[in-house]
C-alpha cells in the first residue's frame, strides 16, 4: 500500500489474478445470498420474499419458548404412530435438553437430516387439525431447528422407534421459570376430566397432550435417569415375551428397548448416551440394582380432584431411590410389582373398551387393581354415557 497525499492509502499495484477473482467471488457470493431471500424488488427498500425465506421467517415465530417445541415433538411422535412417549428433560448451564423416544414408525436413514428442512413431511395425505392447531405442513421439526441450539435424530429404526435430541438456549428461547409443579386432573361436573390451575410448564403440555390423545398415546417424563430405568424395564417385559437374546446387536432392537440389552453398569450408560440419556456409572447401577424404580405413565402421577371437592386417590410417582416393592404382602405369599401391576391394569382398560361401547358406557376408565388375601381384584367404575 502506498500513502496518496490526500491522506488516504491506496494499491501500489493492480491485485493479482488470483486476488482479483476471489474478491469477484465473494461480491458475487454476498450477492446470489441476498437475491435467493427475494422474489421481486420494488426499489424503495420494498420486496416481496421468496416462499423459502417467508417460511423460513414464519418457522422461528413457530416456537416461541421451550413449552411450544415440546408439543411439536409429541405431535410428530403422535403422527409417526407412536403409542409410547417416553420425554427425557433436563437443565444444565442455561441450556435446557429434551429427548423424546418413542415406538413410531421410525426414520430412514436417509431422510434423519432432511426432516428438519422446510416443506419436508411424511404426512401427505395425513395432515390433521388438532388441539394445538395444523400439523402436517412440514415445518414443525424446521421450526424447532432454526430456533434450537442442536436438533438431531439420535437413533431410529424402521418401524421400532424414534430418539430425538431438541437442545435449547434458555436465553434465546425461554421457558416457564416454575418447572416442578404438577397441574391436578380435575372431574368436571359433566363427568370428564381436565387440568386444573398451574403454569403452563413442560409438565403441563406433556399432560394436556397426555389426556387430549390418551386412547392412543401414553406418556412419560422425568430426568435422563428416571426415563433410562423406566425404558429398561419396558425392555426387558419386550425381551422376555420375544425370547430376544441380551446378546443381541443393539441396532436390531427399537431405541426404546435397548437398554433391556446391558449386561453391566458400562453398556447401561453406552446404550443410553447413544438415545441421548446422559448419566453416570453409578447412576447406571443404580438402575441395575433396581434402587431406581420405573416412572408411572405421567397422567397417573396427578392427583385427581371430584366435583364435590373431595380428592380421590392418584398413583403418585415413586422418589428416587425408593427400592422395588411389591404391592400387598397380605395376598397369601403373591408378590406383584407396582410396574407390573400398572401394565396390567392398561391392558385391561384397553380390554374393557369394547364392552363398554357395546353398553354405552364410558370407555376411558382405569380400573383399581389390587390385591386381597382373596387373589387379584379388577374394579372397573362404571359410568353411563350422556
Amino acid at each position: 500500500m502506498e500513502h496518496h497525499p490526500d491522506g488516504s492509502f491506496f494499491a501500489s499495484q493492480d491485485p493479482s489474478p488470483s486476488d482479483a477473482q476471489s474478491l469477484r467471488s465473494f461480491v458475487e457470493s454476498t450477492a446470489a445470498a441476498e437475491q435467493l431471500k427475494v422474489e421481486t424488488d420494488y426499489g424503495n427498500g420494498f420486496v416481496r420474499l421468496l416462499t423459502s425465506e417467508a417460511q423460513r421467517r414464519q418457522a422461528k415465530q413457530d416456537i416461541r419458548c421451550v413449552e411450544d417445541a415440546v408439543i411439536e415433538l409429541l405431535r410428530n411422535s403422535r403422527d409417526a404412530g407412536a403409542h409410547v412417549l417416553f420425554v427425557a428433560s433436563s437443565k444444565s448451564g442455561g441450556q435446557r435438553r429434551i429427548v423424546i423416544i418413542d415406538d413410531g414408525q421410525g426414520i430412514p436413514e436417509d431422510m434423519q437430516e432432511r426432516i428438519f428442512e422446510p416443506r419436508v413431511t411424511s404426512k401427505l395425505d395425513t395432515m390433521r387439525m388438532d388441539d394445538w392447531g395444523v400439523h402436517g405442513r412440514g415445518m414443525a421439526l424446521y421450526s424447532i431447528r432454526e430456533n434450537a441450539s442442536r436438533s438431531q435424530v439420535l437413533a431410529s429404526m424402521m418401524g421400532g422407534g424414534t430418539a430425538l435430541l431438541a437442545q435449547f438456549d434458555l436465553a434465546k428461547t425461554a421457558e416457564r421459570t416454575d418447572q416442578s409443579t404438577l397441574s391436578p386432573l380435575i372431574r368436571t361436573e359433566d363427568g370428564a376430566w381436565a387440568l386444573g390451575a398451574g403454569p403452563h410448564n413442560i409438565a403441563r403440555v406433556c399432560c394436556e397432550f397426555g389426556l387430549k390423545q390418551r386412547q392412543d398415546c401414553t406418556v412419560y417424563l422425568g430426568s435422563a435417569v428416571e426415563i433410562a430405568a423406566t425404558m429398561y424395564s419396558f425392555g426387558r417385559q419386550f425381551l422376555r415375551r420375544h425370547l430376544v437374546s441380551i446378546s443381541a446387536d443393539p441396532a436390531t432392537v427399537a431405541p426404546c428397548k435397548r437398554l433391556a440389552l446391558s449386561r453391566n453398569a458400562e453398556d447401561f450408560v453406552a446404550i443410553a448416551a447413544g438415545l441421548g440419556l446422559e448419566m453416570s456409572t453409578r447412576s447406571a447401577m443404580r438402575v441395575l440394582q433396581g434402587q431406581i424404580t420405573p416412572l408411572n405413565p405421567l397422567l397417573d402421577t396427578l392427583e385427581r380432584i371430584l366435583p364435590e371437592g373431595g380428592k380421590s386417590k392418584s398413583s403418585k410417582r415413586r422418589r428416587k431411590g425408593a427400592a422395588r416393592g411389591d404391592t400387598d404382602s397380605s395376598a397369601r405369599g403373591l408378590h406383584i410389582s407396582q410396574q407390573d401391576l400398572g401394565q396390567f391394569a392398561a391392558d385391561m382398560s384397553h380390554a374393557w373398551r369394547g364392552l363398554a361401547r357395546s353398553y354405552y358406557l364410558e370407555e376411558d376408565v382405569i380400573p383399581e387393581v389390587r390385591l386381597t388375601s382373596e387373589g387379584v381384584q379388577v374394579v372397573f367404575p362404571v359410568r353411563r354415557m350422556d
